[in-house]
């Protein structure tokens, strides 16, 4: 199968998968041929290496790459044999699109939920603290790596606003605090602080060096711009749900609001906290 039949954020990924498999057993044959013992920092190194390396053939597989062609880029790679667009690419079963995009929406829909947690929790308790912070980036990974997602699956925009329409999940974020007590959105607010983002973040990081960048176009609204858009326009936000005055208005300024935001994320790489969406896959990479 030639390489046409991959699309260009496809062969960005494979490429970044080879090469990378590729760089790996250049250090691991320098490495044994040196005849020193690595050190513990190598090693470690190594390991974080290794863990990327699985995690973007993670990335890849949950955005619709086929796992011929991933597992082909892995055992090229630790050939020893860099990325050039003269390879073949091997015949690939049809992906199951449909599965791959409800397991996308299934993250986008807890993006809602999780950011409709946040305002009202922070609204009513006033806290900004470290677990605001620890909120904060949660949110922010699950939205760059749901948005990256989209754009390795090919998402258009007719196809976003027919999976993930601003309004209404713009409605989820605002009732997902509904009917709450205090200790009850405590406890929810304690349970997304908690969530392991490890294997998210290094996805996104991945496929952020892979070049596979958000397209806000396609994505859900940025938590960011939506906390903005509030704090903006002063709106009440109580347990009742956020936009709790006049709900029409606020959500078509916040809607408003979040398109004119694009993505600034430093990732911190060892940032703690999901394995939502993405297929189990084991890439040990190349073990020392």
């Amino acid at each position: 199968m030639s390489m046409a039949n991959a699309t260009t954020a496809q062969k960005r990924v494979l490429k970044a998968l080879q090469n990378h498999a590729a760089d790996s057993q250049k250090l691991l044959t320098t490495q044994r041929a040196s005849g020193i013992e690595p050190t513990q920092a190598g090693t470690q190194s190594f390991h974080t290496r290794a863990t990327l390396h699985t995690e973007l053939a993670a990335a890849a597989l949950a955005g619709g790459v086929p796992a011929e062609w991933v597992d082909q880029a892995h055992e090229r790679g630790t050939k020893a044999i860099r990325w050039n667009t003269n390879l073949f690419l091997r015949r690939a079963a049809p992906i199951d699109r449909d599965a791959l995009i409800d397991n996308l929406r299934a993250d986008i829909d807890r993006l809602a939920r999780f950011t409709g947690i946040h305002a009202a929790y922070t609204h009513i308790t006033g806290r900004h603290d470290d677990t605001t912070a620890t909120v904060d980036q949660t949110l922010t990974t699950l939205w760059h790596r749901s948005a990256q997602i989209g754009v390795l699956l090919g998402i258009d925009t007719d196809q976003a606003r027919q999976h993930w329409p601003y309004q209404q999940w713009m409605k989820q974020a605002s009732t997902s605090a509904a009917g709450q007590t205090q200790a009850q959105l405590t406890q929810h607010w304690h349970a997304i602080a908690n969530t392991d983002m490890t294997s998210y973040t290094a996805q996104s990081i991945a496929l952020t060096g892979a070049g596979i960048t958000p397209n806000p176009a396609i994505a859900a609204p940025e938590p960011i711009a939506i906390f903005h858009a509030l704090s903006e326009r002063d709106v009440g936000v109580g347990v009742g749900g956020l936009f709790s005055d006049a709900p029409g208005a606020h959500i078509g300024a916040a809607v408003d609001a979040t398109r004119s935001q694009s993505a600034h994320i430093d990732y911190d790489a060892d940032i703690t906290p999901p394995v939502f969406s993405d297929p189990q896959v084991n890439y040990p990479g190349i073990d020392p």
